[in-house]
């Protein structure tokens, strides 16, 4: 064929050849920055969501305390998934020294501004010796119990402390003895007020000298009333720092969140799986025991030393035999977290 007749392929219009080709690889470009945009805007809504999920906690410190000495708290919450957001270090305009009533109101409107600045409709308080009182008080007297998801309480002088050298503080003289008028009105009926729509733990140390004896930071009907012994047991000064303590407190709010994290959503497709959740009204037995018994007894497994249910896999918190779960039976080895059982 003469070359002057058709062009062969080799000497086709190189012009236009490259100005398709750069088109076609600015497309790609595109289309690649844009899928790598939609998977991070996914990833970040995704850990802002996740992050959200728990209640804010308000941690409050003792008598002459300030926020302050709540910052290390705060930052193992941080440090362990908590949004810095969502984390609240707070203390009343007499530093817990004043009437606790009084403190309790203040704790109210605190209460109130956290839950409109961050949307949630409950909070987590965390609370440290005098402060216990203070939030249970609330709790019982003022509404609380409609606002606050868990109680979390640290050396609290629930029941008074021998240790009331400190009565030139209007507080002290309240907790100063058991038989205060604040504390037998605070102790009546109930000492869990709210419960069990509101979560209660206790946190205590047998080498606390202040809040004592001990027990006293006990409390009737709590879900978990811990204690802290041994040679390495922190004082009422290094309790709310502790780091089994505070591996305690995670564990007991991620396993009493309302709803509890994972719990599955009822469906009314055909089950995926054989552990699937039964799509009624979960109903079946219950069963309350420490998280290692629920492990031991078959109704949980261990996962890196926290006890999950089998079958839903909810987080009961750490596998110890000092941390209690209520379970419900709703399907053949599924288990869910349910406070309602008896």
């Amino acid at each position: 064929m003469p070359a002057n007749t058709q062009p062969s392929f080799a000497s086709e219009n190189r012009p236009d050849r490259r100005k398709r080709l750069l088109a076609a690889a600015s497309a790609a470009l595109v289309a690649v920055a844009t899928t790598v945009v939609a998977l991070t805007s996914y990833s970040a809504s995704a850990e802002t969501t996740a992050a959200a999920t728990h209640d804010p906690v308000i941690m409050i410190p003792g008598m002459t305390g300030t926020p302050s000495n709540m910052d290390p708290m705060k930052a193992n919450l941080q440090s362990n998934g908590w949004a810095a957001n969502r984390l609240f270090t707070w203390t009343d305009s007499s530093s817990m020294t004043q009437d606790l009533a009084k403190a309790a109101q203040e704790l109210g409107t605190k209460v109130d501004q956290v839950r409109t600045q961050t949307g949630a409709s409950k909070v987590v308080l965390a609370t440290w010796s005098a402060s216990t009182l203070a939030a249970r008080y609330y709790i019982k007297n003022l509404g609380g119990a409609d606002k606050v998801s868990q109680y979390i309480g640290y050396a609290g002088p629930q029941h008074g402390t021998t240790n009331n050298g400190c009565q030139f503080y209007v507080s002290c003289q309240q907790f100063g003895s058991a038989n205060s008028p604040f504390l037998r009105e605070l102790n009546s009926g109930t000492e869990v007020p709210g419960h069990p729509q509101v979560a209660y733990m206790t946190i205590r140390s047998v080498k606390d000298i202040n809040a004592a004896p001990y027990d006293t930071a006990k409390l009737a009907g709590a879900d978990d009333n811990y204690l802290l012994s041994g040679a390495t047991a922190p004082t009422h000064f290094t309790i709310v720092k502790d780091a089994t303590a505070l591996a305690a407190m995670r564990a007991f709010i991620i396993a009493h969140e309302n709803p509890p994290t994972g719990t599955p959503t009822p469906t009314t497709g055909t089950p995926t799986s054989t552990t699937a959740p039964p799509t009624s009204t979960p109903s079946g037995q219950c069963f309350s025991s420490s998280n290692h018994g629920h492990v031991v007894d078959g109704r949980a497994h261990d996962s890196y030393g926290y006890a999950l249910a089998n079958g839903s896999n909810q987080n009961l918190g750490v596998n110890s035999l000092y941390v209690s779960t209520k379970l419900r039976q709703t399907g053949p080895n599924y288990y869910v977290i349910d406070r309602t059982c008896p």
